[in-house]
């Protein structure tokens, strides 16, 4: 899968194959055909003028215009997309509010989420190879498979979140961890990220020549660059 000098372990290619398939199948709110064009507006976001503008703005909700979109979603979707992508430190309630109010779900909104935040798991990776991104795979057909509602509690957050056993796990964690639980109103958006994510960074066994201490370490300095606020 990868054209490269430098060594990709077989199974995280595989993972990334497996992470582009599932976005090309329904899922439970969205077609496939509008999961494939969530990942193609992510990718034009990074070209997009608004976002620049926005992106050099003290707030970005102070600066109005229309997206360089790249496909024909809804207005109020190109722009979550795009605000996920490109200022996701600056998402605020009232961007969701807002998005809620457009009629985007949050059951929408999370599976949103899910699909922008693989598809740049996977294009961050082929960009630090210098390698093209991948082209998406044709959409399978189909409508949404729709889901029924998970035990989830509403405990403040903007999303109900999973309900769970509280108790400390490993590493005095969660046994959840919090970005599960905020997406776990849509358990497909859990499997699709978690299936790309745990192929790159893992709290134990990680396989890798690094030693934990040290992939931790390189992990807090991408996030705190990133402006990370988890």
């Amino acid at each position: 899968m990868y054209q490269t000098s430098y060594p990709v372990r077989a199974d995280l290619a595989r993972k990334h194959l497996e992470a582009w398939r599932l976005i090309a199948r329904p899922g439970a709110f969205f077609d496939a055909a509008e999961r494939v064009q969530i990942v193609q507006e992510a990718r034009a976001a990074l070209y997009c003028a608004l976002c620049r503008r926005r992106k050099d703005a003290l707030s970005p909700n102070a600066v109005e215009g229309s997206h360089d979109a790249a496909t024909a979603l809804p207005t109020p979707l190109v722009d979550l997309i795009h605000r996920i992508r490109t200022d996701p430190a600056r998402m605020t309630r009232s961007v969701f509010d807002g998005a809620l109010a457009a009629g985007i779900s949050a059951e929408r909104y999370i599976e949103a989420v899910s699909v922008v935040c693989t598809s740049v798991i996977v294009d961050t990776f082929h960009n630090a190879l210098g390698l093209p991104v991948p082209d998406t795979l044709p959409p399978e057909p189909g409508p949404p498979t729709g889901q029924e509602r998970p035990p989830v509690v509403d405990a403040g957050a903007w999303v109900p979140l999973t309900a769970v056993d509280e108790a400390d796990g490993v590493f005095g964690m969660p046994r959840a961890p919090n970005i599960g639980r905020a997406m776990g109103l849509v358990p497909s958006a859990v499997t699709l990220f978690f299936l790309a994510f745990r192929a790159h960074y893992a709290l134990r066994d990680i396989p890798l020549d690094i030693t934990q201490a040290q992939a931790e370490f390189i992990a807090s300095r991408v996030s705190a660059l990133n402006e990370c606020f988890y």
